[in-house]
């Protein structure tokens, strides 16, 4: 319990008072012993039991009825997570979730879940512990602890701000004990403020068991988790997939490709017409799209521009609706960079398809180059103009200089295929690792694949591709934690992508004497592209990137808004919209699991935190009401009851007539009766 008034709480002890006053009481009587008393007590001896626990309980109510009375003078609070907080703790860190997915908004009140978390959670800290003790915040885009002059101050920081970044609850989570074990900061709550969205909790990570461990042994950590669980119950999100210029004559237009995504209408909710406004280089368009099912994509959408526009920057925009955060995407436009591939491999048979498929355009008006190198040359990358990477060849160790420049290729956005090696070894990347070889006899095809994105994903016009056709007859075991992308007949993984890099592993070699990828073809060459095209991004002097902390070198530095919006300058990276610098254009966006609307169960949240003191509270938007409330009145009607249970106690007992009474009684009854 925590109390605004502290001074009340002093005069506790006089909640004692009328157990002493009894005591006097019963020791100032004067005892005068005569003949008779021998009766007396005898009599009182039947009934000394009940009579003791009468006056007890009537001591005990009395006692009640004080300490109520000085308990609502102190101004109790209580509710939510403040019900048993044993007073103040030495550090509270507040780790907040700022992505994109926390700016779904109340339709009636135009207040977002991050809004709602940031009053709620500063205000209940105001109340509970005032500037007793000392207030760390952990915000999802910068994971940096940020100490606070009071928990007030949140409401006005940058630092709170809405972003179009995911969030990593087991990062911050991270960044909070680090922040304990270094600063030895005494008992702690940590106060943990989220939506429930899958993959910010990533609870299939291999490091939510690290963390528990970690927290177990921290004495007077306690965690309050505050949960928005909340989802829009129908909403449209648009993305841009690709950018592409035509020219024909005097013409000139930009081709997008368009996926606009309609959730929670229904069934049965038939077709829905769509504004589309589409702005380039600031000169807005609208054009109507019709919706038939829950989803609508729209190839090479045509979009007139001036036939002097070479390179630029826009944006998309669907009508606003109660989530905000995916109704804009933006993009920008160049010169098209050639999609440069490198395959690094020993064998020759295997590179030799690779690089032909890699070389082969997939898009007529795209350049393509595929250079193939031996394992002993591969310093020689070029890694700045290398969308992909093939790697077939041991995993790297991580002394060597390979490895980091790996690390540094997944960090720019760009991606690497890893293949099985004959000699698979111990090493490890992204987390994941080759196991052994094992020859599948007979050859076996993938029982499932995700049709709905990846490498395997259905084509545009949403036929599958075709997968399940496919032989393997060799395969290498991958180990570690990652995101399944196929599967072959008992569990065992064909295609595995790193949880948090565009890093794949592919169980098999495309060679005859492995599996049939290079026979049949297509799944090949779909895979190869669709790699090379989601590393490609990062290519040329307009690119496509995801907002996140990292997302430009030096943080941002030199870089200032394209459209000359109003970002602080520590923000930009955190915000979708178009930067430039010089020559360069990069186009930040929302990544695309902030358009999952999936959840974790309370289940799955009680799980992260099992053996850990936690306390798990939902809030709603619309409530708007503080997590704490004075619960003075509670004690006031505590002493209330107490007085009148106590009064009902002293109540003499009914005494009942005498025979001469009776008999008074029943004459008088029979002579009125007469008259």
């Amino acid at each position: 319990m925590t109390f605004l008034e502290l001074s009340p709480l002093y005069a506790l002890p006089l909640a004692a008072l009328p157990v002493v006053i009894h005591l006097i009481h019963l020791y100032r009587r004067k005892q005068v012993r005569w003949a008779a008393m021998m009766f007396l007590f005898t009599a009182q001896q039947m009934h000394k039991g009940l009579s003791r626990l009468h006056r007890i309980a009537i001591l005990c109510l009395r006692v009640l009825a004080v300490f109520a009375i000085l308990c609502a003078i102190a101004r109790p609070l209580a509710g939510g997570w403040l019900g048993l907080t044993g007073g103040a703790p030495d550090t509270v860190l507040v780790l907040l979730d700022r992505s994109a997915s926390m700016e779904e908004v109340h339709p009636a009140t135009g207040v977002s879940k991050r809004l709602a978390a940031v009053r709620n959670v500063s205000k209940a800290i105001e109340d509970a512990v005032g500037r007793r003790s000392k207030v760390v915040l952990i915000e999802s885009g910068h994971g940096k602890p940020l100490l606070l002059e009071h928990a007030g101050a949140m409401t006005d920081l940058v630092e709170t701000a809405a972003t179009d970044a995911a969030a990593d609850i087991p990062g911050m989570l991270q960044g909070a004990l680090d922040y304990v074990t270094t600063n030895k900061t005494g008992r702690t709550d940590v106060w943990l403020v989220a939506d429930l969205q899958r993959s910010a909790w990533a609870q299939e990570s291999g490091r939510w068991e690290a963390l528990r461990g970690a927290f177990a042994a921290l004495p007077g950590v306690r965690f309050h988790v505050l949960t928005y669980p909340q989802v829009p119950e129908e909403d449209l999100g648009v993305r841009v997939e690709r950018v592409a210029q035509r020219r024909s004559g005097e013409k000139a237009e930009l081709l997008l490709d368009l996926r606009v995504a309609r959730r929670g209408a229904g069934a049965g909710a038939g077709p829905l017409e769509v504004p589309l406004r589409l702005v380039v280089n600031g000169v807005a368009t609208t054009s109507k799209v019709t919706i038939q099912e829950s989803e609508l994509l729209l190839q090479a959408f045509p979009v007139a521009v001036d036939r002097s526009t070479v390179r630029g920057w826009g944006r998309v925009e669907l009508p606003a609706d109660a989530f905000p955060a995916n109704d804009v995407f933006h993009f920008v436009f160049d010169e098209q960079p050639v999609l440069a591939s490198v395959v690094v491999s020993d064998d020759e048979a295997e590179a030799a398809p690779l690089a032909a498929a890699l070389s082969a355009p997939a898009e007529p008006h795209q350049k393509y180059r595929c250079s193939v190198l031996p394992v002993k040359r591969a310093a020689e990358i070029a890694w700045e103009q290398t969308g992909l990477l093939v790697w077939h060849a041991p995993i790297p160790a991580r002394e060597e200089a390979i490895h980091a420049q790996m690390k540094e290729h997944l960090a720019q956005g760009r991606a690497i295929l890893f293949l099985p090696p004959a000699n698979p070894g111990a090493a490890e990347f992204a987390g994941l690792s080759w196991g052994a070889w094992e020859t599948l006899d007979p050859p076996a095809g993938p029982d499932w694949w995700r049709n709905d994105t990846g490498l395997l994903a259905n084509t545009r016009d949403g036929t599958a591709l075709a997968v399940g056709g496919l032989e393997v007859s060799r395969l290498c075991k991958i180990g570690g934690a990652g995101i399944p992308l196929a599967r072959l007949p008992g569990g065992g993984a064909l295609l595995m992508r790193a949880a948090e890099q565009p890093a794949y592993f592919l169980a098999t070699l495309c060679g005859a004497g492995s599996s049939s990828f290079a026979r049949d073809g297509v799944a090949m060459f779909a895979m190869l592209h669709r790699a090379l095209q989601e590393g490609a991004g990062t290519l040329g002097a307009a690119q496509q990137r995801i907002a996140s902390a990292d997302a430009l070198a030096r943080g941002g530095e030199g870089w200032r808004p394209a459209d000359e919006r109003a970002v602080p300058a520590g923000e930009m990276v955190l915000k979708a919209g178009v930067l430039a610098s010089g020559k360069q254009l990069v186009a930040l966006n929302r990544p695309a699991s902030e358009d999952d609307f999936s959840t974790v169960s309370p289940a799955v949240l009680k799980e992260c935190f099992a053996g850990l003191n936690v306390q798990i509270l939902s809030d709603a938007m619309e409530e708007g009401g503080s997590l704490t409330s004075e619960v003075w009145r509670t004690f006031l009607v505590a002493m209330a009851l107490a007085l009148v249970g106590e009064a009902l106690l002293c109540l003499p007992p009914r005494r009942a007539a005498s025979p001469l009474e009776r008999g008074a009684a029943g004459a008088f009854a029979v002579h009125f009766s007469k008259s």
